[in-house]
């Protein structure tokens, strides 16, 4: 770092708080809590134990991704328009609140499929409950990140990311084994009451991770843009390292999920497993990935978010190689593979996160930063969508020509490989260290000592 860049720190300068984060991270206790009864109960119990195909499910649950750019304009007004003089947590209940009106309809559309699996009803609920959800959701996700990104200097910013998106991972993890012992086999009655026990929770943490968290008046952040908000995206998107960041993003969104809601029905169609067996494929990759975010952020916990390419590199490679593993496991029906991959494909998808978040808070300008990550969260969201929606058809495709379950998983887990191997080539081509000289994100002389002094 040269001497131009070591400047006087103003006073009241904002230092971080690993208390802080860990605080605002138990936000997603609550989150995982919810989305793991969209994306790994419903989808499993309707697939698998209903028999329903794998289109309209995976469809479902992609949904709110295929709606992400909503997220733009809630990111932009957010920035722009404080609600009651909060620029965050004002959106973030307002999200979240909807999210959980949207639950209760979701074991009311399973027992009318349940019943008749073309029943009008039953589908027209689950489409409500995901709308709403959907829409919950991305109103809320873009302030969440700004509030992350508000709580901590820049050279501290992917450290925060990291720490919440650890948070994140082991929820879904300790979620998974939870589920499985409270829902071991499928029962409407305990659907209903596993439903009404993630509301509870999830509220309660929700309230309490955000609480008097919004600090309106900090000197350090930056004061609401009032630039219109097509100008505001024109500006952004003008960038070719913007769009060519974008580009990245989208592709290794769209095939680092594309087994997300075929995982359970994969154990379901190709072993016989139960859903509490299952449902743990959450626990097992959630392991891994608990245990890379720890050791890499431990590792890189020093360095700038620009400085995280090659943690983010590293990641892909580890994560396409353990799920092309993964069709092997299928091809050749060796449930023994099953947990030892996931395993190290959580291991992969943990360097990954957290390399690609620290990136995330590297391209952005901080007077924009709502409105930055609402277009990285839009173009995640709805090509993390499409490539959910994609692995339903492939899966059904590659069954209907192979008429075996394990092939058309086989199928299914070698494409995405394959599209993470290509996403390296992707990232080699995005200049992050070009974006953030250019766009003034030196260290502070404050953070660059609070570093050091680590």
């Amino acid at each position: 770092m040269s001497s131009s860049e070591i400047t006087v720190p103003a006073a009241g300068e904002q230092r971080f708080s690993v208390w802080r984060s860990l605080k605002i991270g138990t936000f997603h206790i609550g989150s995982s809590l919810t989305d793991l009864l969209t994306s790994a109960v419903w989808n499993r119990i309707l697939i698998a134990d209903l028999g329903v195909p794998a289109w309209p499910v995976s469809l479902l649950v992609a949904l709110r991704y295929l709606m992400a750019p909503l997220t733009l304009w809630a990111g932009h007004e957010s920035d722009t328009r404080p609600i009651f003089g909060s620029r965050r947590i004002a959106y973030i209940w307002l999200g979240r609140l909807l999210m959980l009106a949207s639950l209760p309809l979701l074991p009311l559309a399973l027992a009318a499929i349940g019943f008749d699996v073309r029943s009008v009803t039953g589908w027209s609920l689950a489409i409500v409950s995901f709308l709403v959800y959907g829409v919950g959701t991305l109103i809320s996700g873009a302030p969440y990140l700004a509030l992350v990104h508000d709580s901590a200097p820049y050279s501290r910013r992917g450290q925060a990311i990291a720490i919440v998106q650890t948070i994140l991972v082991a929820s879904f993890a300790f979620g998974g084994f939870l589920y499985g012992r409270l829902l071991p086999t499928f029962d409407y009655a305990q659907f209903w009451r596993l439903v009404l026990f993630a509301m509870a929770g999830a509220a309660f943490f929700w309230i309490v991770s955000i609480w008097g968290e919004e600090r309106r008046h900090a000197p350090d952040v930056e004061a609401p843009t009032t630039q219109p908000f097509r100008q505001t995206f024109r500006e952004i998107w003008a960038d070719e390292r913007t769009r060519r960041y974008a580009l990245f993003l989208g592709v290794s969104a769209f095939f680092a999920f594309m087994q997300d809601s075929m995982l359970e029905p994969f154990g379901g169609d190709v072993f016989d497993l139960s859903v509490g067996q299952t449902t743990r494929f959450n626990a097992y990759w959630g392991t891994g990935v608990l245990l890379a975010m720890v050791l890499t952020s431990v590792l890189t916990r020093k360095w700038r978010p620009d400085q995280q390419v090659g943690t983010t590199l590293l990641g892909l490679a580890l994560l396409g190689g353990p799920i092309v593993l993964l069709g092997v496991a299928s091809a050749l029906k060796m449930q023994a593979l099953i947990v030892p991959v996931l395993l190290v494909f959580g291991f992969g998808f943990g360097v990954f996160t957290v390399g690609g978040v620290s990136l995330l808070m590297a391209m952005l300008r901080p007077a924009q930063a709502a409105s930055y990550l609402a277009l990285w969260s839009m173009v995640q969201l709805v090509t993390r969508g499409l490539g959910i929606a994609m692995g339903g058809v492939i899966r059904d495709v590659a069954l209907a020509l192979s008429g075996a379950f394990s092939t058309a998983y086989a199928v299914l887990f070698v494409f995405e490989g394959l599209g993470l191997f290509f996403c390296i080539w992707l990232l080699v081509r995005v200049d992050v260290k070009g974006f953030a000289a250019h766009h003034d994100t030196a260290i502070p002389a404050a953070s660059a000592l609070a570093a050091l002094a680590d």
